[in-house]
């Protein structure tokens, strides 16, 4: 009974520093994980500038630097005549090791709106900046991909 109590107090006084994100995707979001591929930088004392995450080989991938700057490029394709509208957007986390038990340190971050009809493919390629994933790359190992639909989505 003791334990259940020291632990219940450890997780509230550690909640309070935890900034509250969604952990499961919508039931109109779709996403594939990544584990993160560090590029160093060519300074005198080399440190990590970039994470690089590849999605499906040839298809999508993503990165993100030290500046928080990140972009993410790939195909979606659109089965149908009828029309529907895609975005894609990346989420960041960290886990242990890669992305096993990752904890989303951001909610999917939307780059990219398109309205694809016809059974279209289209590439999707778009970015943002967020100073503060920058700062924080150090704790980043995983990212994933994340597409939302709307419309006649199949």
């Amino acid at each position: 009974m003791t334990r259940l109590a020291v632990v219940l107090a450890l997780g509230a006084f550690t909640a309070g520093n935890a900034i509250s994100v969604e952990q499961q995707l919508g039931p109109d979001e779709v996403g594939v994980s990544a584990p993160a591929r560090i590029t160093y930088s060519l300074d005198a004392t080399p440190k990590p500038a970039r994470l690089d995450f590849d999605f499906r080989s040839g298809d999508s991938h993503a990165w993100i630097n030290d500046d928080g700057d990140f972009q993410v490029s790939g195909w979606i394709k659109h089965s149908g005549l009828r029309c529907a509208t895609y975005r894609m957007g990346m989420r960041f986390g960290a886990g242990s090791p890669g992305c096993l038990n990752v904890k989303w340190i951001t909610e999917p971050l939307y780059v990219t709106t398109e309205l694809q009809c016809n059974d279209a493919r289209i590439e999707h390629s778009g970015g943002d900046t967020d100073a503060g994933l920058g700062e924080g790359l150090a704790t980043i190992s995983c990212a994933e991909r994340v597409i939302r639909c709307t419309g006649n989505c199949k």
